[in-house]
């Protein structure tokens, strides 16, 4: 099955919602990218499928993934730049507040590595569930300036928002251009593609 014929099936509702609107597309893309960058309710509201999903639209040629991903890149900017700011006005008290204190593991480590990599664990959060749920807000609550975390904070953006968008359209490019090729040049992509994926999934577990 193509990548996009599993979205297809996944997402079918939404997506057919899309197609019939797909005016819509852009919008709804900003607003799934801001969720998943908010602190928090990055963790409880997962989009990470959807964005993934409604990225296949673009192989398809039905929206334009040049325009999903500006869209992407302003809701993500803005989700960690909202949580920056709730971290500089609750300062510590966030670790006392009920969700995190239940998890203080997460602050610690968020706390760790802020202070260790500063705007560079800011940029690397973004491609992190947990770190997205966390390090903006720790970022904020320990005082980081704010030109650095900005600085990391949009060109984190500028490079997550299309990794989410556009792997259906690297796997139908990839599908395309493999299908006059020998054996083992596909059995060399099926396992960088295997790696890639437990990469993820591990990064995922973390």
């Amino acid at each position: 099955m193509s990548p996009d014929g599993f979205f297809e099936q996944l997402f079918a509702p939404v997506l057919d919602l899309v197609r019939a609107h797909r005016e819509w597309a852009a919008p709804l893309v900003f607003g799934l990218c801001l969720i998943e960058s908010l602190a928090l309710i990055s963790a409880l509201v997962p989009a990470t499928l959807l964005l993934l999903a409604i990225g296949s639209l673009a192989a398809a040629g039905l929206v334009s993934l040049l325009e999903l991903s500006l869209w992407g890149m302003a809701g993500a900017g803005l989700g960690y730049w909202v949580s920056f700011e709730v971290g500089r006005r609750y300062g510590q008290r966030i670790e006392a507040m009920g969700f995190f204190a239940r998890r203080p593991d997460w602050i610690e480590r968020g706390h760790r590595l802020f202070e260790r990599w500063g705007s560079v664990a800011v940029i690397v959060s973004r491609f992190i569930p947990l770190g997205r749920a966390i390090i903006p807000l720790m970022a904020g609550a320990m005082g980081g300036r704010r030109a650095s975390f900005q600085v990391a904070n949009w060109l984190s953006a500028v490079l997550w928002a299309p990794v989410m968008l556009a792997p259906a359209s690297i796997g139908v490019a990839l599908a395309d251009h493999l299908q006059g090729a020998s054996p083992q040049a596909r059995a060399v992509v099926m396992i960088a593609v295997v790696v890639a994926v437990v990469l993820a999934v591990r990064s995922f577990r973390r």
